[in-house]
């Protein structure tokens, strides 16, 4: 049990007192604001962890240090459970938790957990953090995926370490399908456009050929032109 979990069965149980008996139209009530009360009381634990996780951060220096603060919080504390409680009660409200721990997810690399968090985001119209300059959730993790990405491909990398990256941008582009990149072309651009040269490297031709399309019909500028007029003459020399 995590440490903020065993705090709030303790207010939980402190805030118990004896009732009288109730009348028909309190029993009726009685369980839908006992809920909201919960719900208030739980989120109001894990703010307070995370605003507290926030502040020991800024006591550190090392990049590597905060990964690691990063990664035990999320343990320790048990946000990830919090945020899953959160998405099948059907909650939706202001969630700094939810915003920061995306952000640590994407930070930590831990793509495929941050990417099922995205449409939650996105759908629930969820505040980034004010530090960011961004205030798009698919160009913040576009963002740093796109330079994830781009080190694979400039360093030496197995087949199967550049498989699964391949695989992490498909994800995101799933994730992203109905996305409307007006305003934010250049974060659809990059996406696909790295993902182009993914497959291009892995000589996965068709998916490079497609994804290259798509990159060009979000923003014109995406750099993949001469690369896919490249694939389509190869191709047709086959």
């Amino acid at each position: 049990m995590s440490l903020v979990q065993r705090a709030l069965n303790k207010a939980k149980t402190n805030s118990e007192v004896p009732k009288s008996n109730p009348t028909h139209a309190q029993t009726q009530a009685e369980p839908k604001a006992q809920k909201n009360l919960d719900t208030q009381t739980e989120y109001a634990f894990f703010k307070a962890a995370m605003n507290s996780d926030l502040a020991q951060l800024k006591t550190f220096g090392d990049i590597n240090d905060k990964a690691d603060y990063k990664a035990k919080a999320i343990e320790k504390n048990d946000y990830l459970g919090f945020l899953t409680q959160y998405r099948l009660r059907g909650d939706n409200y202001p969630n700094m938790v939810l915003a920061w721990v995306f952000v640590w997810l994407v930070d930590l690399k831990r793509w495929n957990q941050a990417i099922e968090l995205l449409p939650l985001l996105v759908e629930q119209k969820q505040p980034l953090p004010t530090v960011f300059s961004t205030k798009h959730w698919p160009t913040f993790l576009i963002d740093q995926l796109y330079d994830a990405a781009n080190w694979y491909l400039q360093n030496s990398c197995t087949e199967d370490e550049l498989a699964n990256m391949a695989l992490t941008l498909q994800q995101v582009m799933y994730a992203t399908r109905n996305q409307d990149w007006t305003g934010s072309e250049i974060a659809g651009g990059k996406l696909y456009a790295i993902a182009t040269k993914l497959e291009a490297t892995q000589h996965n031709y068709g998916n490079a050929v497609r994804f290259g399309k798509i990159a060009q019909q979000i923003n014109e500028k995406a750099g993949v032109k001469t690369l896919i007029e490249k694939i389509e003459k190869q191709l047709t020399l086959k």
